[in-house]
């Protein structure tokens, strides 16, 4: 049973499509920073003020 999971599980990833083809952003404002360096990767809408968000919703994502 494992070996047909496995085969099916590599079927589906041979056909799932992998490139990235842009940045599609629903949200108002965001910030990408690289956790290593620091550096900030992409930013939006940097300058409008914004609530913070809920822990609830930190930790879910």
């Amino acid at each position: 049973m494992k070996k047909v999971i496995i085969l099916l599980m590599l079927v589906v990833m041979l056909f799932m499509p992998c490139g990235v083809s842009g940045l599609s952003l629903s949200c108002r404002s965001c910030v990408l920073m690289d956790s290593d360096s620091g550096r900030v990767l992409y930013i939006k809408d940097e300058n409008n003020p914004r609530l913070i968000a809920s822990i609830t919703k930190i930790m879910t994502t």
